[in-house]
C-alpha cells in the first residue's frame, strides 16, 4: 500500500466565461463566414419577387431590385441555412433573404 500514493484526479479543462471576448469572437466569425449582423447596411444582389407570402402584392411582383439599399434586422437559422430579415425603407418592405442574395455596402470611401 505504501507504493500507491493517493492523488486527486486533475481537471481536464477549465471553463472560463468571458462574455465580451465571446461576443468579439462571434463577430469575427461572422465576418469570416460571410454572415451579416443585425443593423448592418446591405445592398440587394438579386431581384426578389413575391412568391405569394407577401401580403397586398401580386404573385410575381418585384419587391426588391438589385442595388436597393436595406438594413439587416435579424438573422436566424432554418434547416441548416441562415436567413436574414432585411428592411428596405425606400420600398417600404421587409424581405427574408439569404446571404447570397445580398452584399455588404462598405464605406463611403469604397468605389461602387
Amino acid at each position: 500500500m505504501s507504493d500507491q500514493i493517493a492523488t486527486k484526479p486533475r481537471p481536464v479543462a477549465r471553463i472560463v466565461c468571458d462574455a465580451h471576448r465571446r461576443r468579439a469572437v462571434r463577430n469575427m466569425e461572422r465576418r469570416f463566414t460571410g454572415e451579416f449582423s443585425p443593423g448592418e447596411p446591405v445592398r440587394a444582389a438579386a431581384l426578389i419577387r413575391n412568391d405569394g407570402m407577401y401580403p397586398h402584392k401580386d404573385i410575381g411582383e418585384p419587391l426588391v431590385h438589385p442595388g436597393d439599399a436595406g438594413v439587416v434586422r435579424e438573422s436566424w437559422r432554418f434547416l441548416g441555412e441562415v436567413y436574414y430579415t432585411v428592411e428596405f425603407v425606400a420600398r417600404s418592405v421587409f424581405v427574408i433573404m439569404q446571404g447570397s442574395e445580398m452584399k455588404r455596402m462598405g464605406t463611403a470611401f469604397d468605389v461602387a
